[in-house]
């Protein structure tokens, strides 16, 4: 059993595929604090991480296997598939996952949650035992682009399209204080945000589409598609935000969300918005 606390932290690490290595300076900046979380969730990349931390690495090795990263050996894990229904197949991503992650849920330092979507019946899949890396890879399927995981009768892809940010998941697992970190893209999860500030792919796409701007030529498939999981993430992400007791929103809105070279920036992006966050995270612990 993991042990108890009487105010127990949790962190929910949001979707947002390259965004995501920002949430390594975030628990760096916390945890430098005093404030390491005791309950760790997360979507997508935000899974990725929150499996490492809580199998745990700690948050320099964390950053270093993401430094290894290059052109290179980001191709390798591009294995394109023949297969109908996505552009990678996903087992390379698995197998780098299985090199850093242990087996099962029960062999983690702390109580972590993920989640992907049922994509047959469009419904949040929370995972919380069993089989760690399938849940993370699970996680992280984003449609379109990896094959869909199969686990028992269900098909499972990317968990941003039901929960970006899993703020109820770190409740469930025992958390009583909740951290959100929001780096889905521009940071205006408020529908009701004025549509034409902020950067990233959403605006790059607004422009394009009104002849405007050095995109009025038009944007790749990649941008476009990047655009569109903006779009989802926000509006789906808005009610989580609002349960949290504390929203992080690192300033990582001008990079798109396949910009996985840019992980010290990410990083110390990340630690900033983490360190500008400790007094409201320690008086929401005193609540």
């Amino acid at each position: 059993m993991w042990p108890f606390r009487a105010k127990r932290l949790g962190l929910a690490l949001g979707s947002g595929s390259a965004r995501g290595l920002a949430h390594i300076g975030v628990l760096r900046a916390l945890a430098g604090h005093g404030l390491a979380p005791d309950v760790v969730t997360g979507t997508s990349m935000g899974a990725v991480v929150g499996a490492m931390y809580a199998a745990g690495h700690t948050l320099d090795e964390i950053e270093e296997i993401a430094l290894g990263f290059d052109i290179k050996s980001l191709l390798s894990l591009a294995d394109v598939t023949i297969r109908s229904g996505a552009l990678l197949s996903g087992e390379k991503v698995e197998m780098f996952l299985a090199e850093h992650l242990p087996a099962t849920f029960e062999e983690l330092q702390m109580p972590f949650g993920c989640v992907s979507t049922d994509l047959a019946l469009g419904t949040r899949v929370a995972h919380t035992s069993g089989d760690l890396v399938h849940a993370v890879r699970s996680s992280l399927s984003i449609p379109l682009v990896f094959m869909p995981v199969r686990a028992d009768d269900r098909i499972l892809v990317d968990g941003f399209l039901t929960d970006p940010i899993p703020v109820s998941l770190a409740r469930e697992l025992g958390a009583d204080v909740v951290v959100a970190v929001d780096v889905c893209g521009d940071g205006r999860l408020d529908p009701g945000a004025d549509s034409d500030n902020g950067t990233g792919p959403l605006k790059d796409l607004r422009a394009a589409l009104r002849g405007e701007g050095p995109r009025r030529r038009g944007l790749s498939g990649l941008e476009v598609a990047a655009a569109t999981v903006e779009v989802l993430e926000r509006q789906v992400a808005a009610p989580a935000l609002a349960a949290a007791d504390v929203v992080v929103s690192p300033e990582v809105h001008g990079f798109a969300g396949y910009e996985f070279l840019s992980v010290r920036q990410l990083v110390d992006l990340g630690e900033q918005a983490g360190r500008a966050a400790v007094d409201s995270v320690r008086r929401s612990a005193r609540r």
